[in-house]
């Protein structure tokens, strides 16, 4: 087999090794290229902290678009040399290394401390898609026996420290991927392929693999800490716009307001209550059926007068966000647009829509044009672009996802195998720009299901998709939303309460009004609260503060805080956008000489100051039980052999002559094609045969797929009495050891991946259900060593360095300000620019030296990006007891020239908690020029 003029054998002998002819060295700007045995190495700085790494065998090539990266090299010196044993190119920071005998780069800080270095010489295997002809790539590191690696995007496995494990990128309606890499010794990697990737950590060291690549392409970062590494990436990628402070205030949404008298009554009981809230959310099926998805107007017939409908939200001081698609309904003139003009798919998606090329940047424009008049013309404030995966055909996993992408076959740039990650990507870049252009008075917040490197620049937050409800699924979303945090995009978000109850491993199937369910909500409501975006929704139950009961008031407190918290929270987002900075860090971007903080996965840092520690475990109300496979020693067919008999149809309209076979259970998840005689998405199942249980008592049958489905038994058919994407059926009493004629049939009429699993509660379960118990309310903190910790709701010290039991009831969600901190709260409100923060609290938690940058400027616009803002620098100085308040930098529009700052120096029982301190210690009159406060 031939490619590109290289043989499998002399590709192999690239890989293999000594005994070469000597390598050739030429110096380019800030770098080198070196021909060594067959192989192309480029080794180029691009700043004094990133160094590009590019490898290609004789006969490939160096071309390459990025789509992540926008920087290119910088005016810097570097110094290179040309030794007997090694090509060495050093820059103020960053020692790079070429070992010519090995052939392999060693990456060191200017101490000769050892980073990162290759392990080996790359490999390169031809592949082919689609008449794309390239290579599967591979390179292997070796990494430090006792650091943390961190990044990677967003992931549901619950993973924090990424070390022994291994990593598929491949986007899902619940993974969002990015491949950068973050260690604790203060080196990023960001590893430039947009195809298929593994990151796998083993005890030979960490392989990168990429499905697709014409080249090895990867940036070392380097940096002070991993803020700096986060901030060079940045650089490299581009910087994160501000949103208007609305965007950080809480979102209301659910699946979804059916009408616009809907939509408009929930703002105003919102209003009537005095439940803070800046955002009203109206998801999809504002258009008149799947023939007319994502048409980019709304149907007048239940939202009358669109225009009229935003502007009376506004007037009530909301901002409205609306979901859009790139899947367009048959009917909609955006979808008989694009298709006029080549801009779609041939695939037909499983709401019967098309999508479109957005690697097109013509579609994208068109896109733009429909949304702009449709939709942005009337006033809407934010959108929501969801299933950007894209999830075309219902792909619902990572290999679903890569092979349904792969039959797709060819986009605007190329084949989707080697694009598959990007497609986000490409769409925000050109919504972002397009938004841009439009006007620079209100700013771009976008939404979506899916992310890559780079898509900070663009806007828009992630979110972690359709999630199922249960304490487990729940917990992942800390480890989730923290290492994708961490890998250099700052805003993310995940659905308060899951959008399903019952379904994708979730386990409320009593609905929304259980109050174990409710308690969960409450949980995640007060972890939401501390994520960069808070945001509630999902189906099945209306998302409404006040729907949930006995933990209504306890959220309220919490949205009242997120309130008070705003100068923080938005100062903070000043820092993301003008430093670099990380809004939700795990423990160890700041306590990295602890290496206790290292795998905890469900504590982390909410700014330099908040130590967050949700709740993942039930205290009052015990969850339902989870359903278990109804396994094969239930089953006898017809004629009393082992299994149940399965007659497949391939038209489920016309079920005739099916073809058959023995199953021992009901039990299939077809990913990538469908098991046997079936070829289509569409087909029918019957399974018949004898069902004996092993207990007495109450049975309940849960029916995980997705399409209509039914069971009968001894042919009486059981009511459905819960349906959540999945179904429950009534509970059913059966005997032990009797056989019931059993009956189950399902209709498939979905494209794309297809399932039909057939579990079970037993009476076995719902004893267990009912089981009461006394669980502690508590949970237990780690605080980390360095700095002692206060606790936000009593003012009470801690040391670090130790696990305390930490005070948890369901009202309450463990905070701890680490010694050393300023933060300032503002008055209550209703929304977030409702008033100006004065007076402003400020809250000093002594115990060390503390500094806080107060950014305020006019709330929305980009006029910040002109210098239209104020900062007011706080200083504490923890030995003389004095508050340094700063003279005012800049000016705004709407500024005030004077305020008032009451001062609290927080101990215990003062100072603590949501409300008000007061007295406070000090009430000062700030007119923008220095004071010193003596706090003894």
């Amino acid at each position: 087999m031939k490619f590109r003029g290289l043989t499998l054998r002399i590709l192999l002998t690239i890989c293999s090794a000594r005994m070469l002819p000597a390598s050739d060295v030429q110096f380019i700007q800030n770098g080198a290229v070196i021909s060594d045995s067959g192989m192309n190495i480029q080794i180029q700085f691009y700043s004094e902290n990133i160094v590009r790494v590019m490898k290609w065998p004789v006969g490939g090539s160096s071309e390459k678009l990025s789509l992540s990266v926008i920087a290119g090299p910088s005016d810097i010196k570097i110094n290179m040399e040309d030794g007997a044993d090694n090509v060495i190119l050093r820059s103020p920071t960053v020692i790079v290394r070429y070992n010519k005998e090995k052939r392999t780069l060693t990456f060191s800080d200017m101490d000769q401390r050892m980073l990162l270095m290759e392990k080996d010489n790359p490999t390169f295997e031809a592949v082919e898609y689609s008449g794309d002809k390239s290579w599967h790539v591979r390179q292997n590191f070796v990494l430090s026996a006792d650091e943390g690696i961190y990044g990677l995007g967003q992931h549901q496995h619950g993973l924090f420290n990424y070390r022994g494990e291994s990593v598929t990128l491949v986007q899902t309606n619940t993974d969002a991927v990015t491949p950068f890499l973050i260690s604790t010794r203060s080196w990023g990697m960001l590893w430039d392929n947009y195809s298929k990737t593994v990151f796998t950590d083993d005890s030979t060291g960490l392989a990168v693999w990429s499905d697709v690549g014409d080249q090895v392409d990867y940036y070392f970062i380097s940096g002070k800490d991993m803020d700096g590494v986060i901030r060079e990436y940045r650089y490299l990628t581009g910087q994160a716009p501000l949103y208007g402070k609305w965007a950080y205030g809480y979102w209301q949404s659910k699946e979804h307001y059916h009408t616009g008298k809907e939509l408009l009554d929930v703002a105003k009981e919102y209003r009537l209550k005095k439940i803070p809230v800046d955002n009203i959310v109206q998801d999809w099926n504002y258009w008149d059926g799947n023939d007319n998805w994502s048409q980019m107007f709304f149907d007048e017939t239940r939202y009358p007068r669109p225009a009229e409908m935003v502007k009376e939200l506004h007037d009530l001081n909301y901002h409205m966000m609306i979901s859009i698609w790139p899947g367009l309904g048959p009917k909609t003139p955006i979808h008989k647009d694009m298709a006029k003009r080549g801009y779609l798919f041939n695939t037909i998606g499983w709401a019967v829509f098309k999508y479109y090329d957005a690697f097109n940047p013509k579609a994208n424009d068109l896109y733009w044009f429909y949304l702009k008049n449709g939709l942005y013309s009337k006033g809407i404030d934010a959108f929501w672009i969801d299933s950007t995966e894209p999830d075309i055909v219902n792909a619902t996993c990572k290999k679903s996802e890569e092979y349904e992408m792969k039959k797709v076959g060819l986009n605007y740039l190329g084949s989707w195998a080697r694009y598959l990650n990007a497609y986000s990507l490409a769409m925000m870049d050109a919504l972002y720009k397009n938004q841009r252009q439009e006007s620079d008075k209100k700013r771009v917040y976008m939404l979506t299901r899916s992310a890559y490197a780079g898509q900070q620049r663009s806007g828009a937050t992630t979110w972690s998709g359709d999630i199922g409800a249960s304490w487990e699924i729940y917990k992942k979303q800390i480890a989730a939303g923290i290492n994708f945090s961490m890998s250099g995009i700052p805003y993310w978000t995940f659905d308060i309460g899951a959008f399903v109850l019952g379904a994708y491993e979730g386990v409320f199937c009593n609905g929304g009004k259980d109050p174990a369910y409710q308690e969960l909500y409450n949980r995640m409501f007060q972890f939401g609260a501390f994520c960069p975006v808070f945001r509630a929704h999902g189906s099945e139950t209306p998302r409404e503060i006040w729907e949930f009961g006995e933990f209504t008031n306890s959220m309220i407190e919490i949205d009242k805080l997120r309130y008070r918290l705003l100068p923080y929270i938005y100062s903070l987002a000043w820092k993301v956008t003008s430093d670099g900075y990380t809004m939700m860090r795990g423990l160890p971007m700041e306590y990295v000489k602890d290496k206790k903080t290292y795998s905890i996965d469900d504590q982390y840092l909410f700014g330099p100051s908040i130590m967050v520690c949700p709740v993942t475990e039930y205290q009052k109300h015990k969850p339902p039980g989870k359903s278990i496979l109804v396994s094969e020693e239930h089953f006898q067919t017809p004629d009393g052999k082992p299994g149940i008999l399965a007659q497949y149809y391939l038209n489920p309209d016309n079920q005739t002559e099916p073809y058959e076979q023995i199953e021992k259970v009901i039990d299939h998840e077809w990913y990538t094609g469908r098991s046997g005689v079936i070829t289509d998405s569409t087909f029918a199942v019957r399974w018949s045969g004898k069902l004996i249980p092993t207990e007495t008592g109450l049975h309940q049958f849960h029916m995980k797929s997705y399409d209509s489905k039914k069971i009968f038994i001894d042919g009486k058919e059981l009511p459905i009495v819960y349906t959540s994407v999945e179904q429950y059926t009534a509970p059913v009493e059966l005997t032990a050891g009797q056989a019931y004629d059993f009956v189950m049939t399902m209709e498939n009429r979905s494209t794309g991946a297809a399932k039909m699993r057939l579990f079970w509660k037993t009476p076995s379960i719902f004893a267990e259900e009912k089981i009461l118990e006394t669980r502690p309310e508590t949970r237990q903190v780690y605080l980390p060593e360095g700095n002692p910790w206060i606790d936000f709701w009593t003012g009470k010290t801690y040391q670090g360095g130790g696990t305390i039991d930490a005070d948890a009831p369901v009202e309450i969600i463990p905070l701890y300000i680490k010694a050393g901190s300023i933060l300032p709260m503002g008055p209550f409100v209703e929304y977030a620019a409702e008033k100006p923060a004065d007076p402003l609290e400020i809250r000093i938690y002594p115990g060390a030296d503390a500094d806080f940058t107060l950014y305020e400027d006019e709330n929305d616009n980009y006029n910040y990006e002109k210098g239209v803002y104020a900062t007011i620098a706080f200083h504490w100085d923890d030995a003389t007891k004095i508050l340094t308040i700063g003279e005012r930098k800049g000016t705004f529009p709407g500024m005030l020239a004077e305020r008032t700052f009451e001062i609290v120096l927080v101990g215990q029982d003062h100072g603590a908690g949501i409300q008000i301190t007061s007295p406070c210690d000090q009430e000062v009159r700030y007119a923008g020029h220095e004071m010193i406060i003596p706090m003894q």
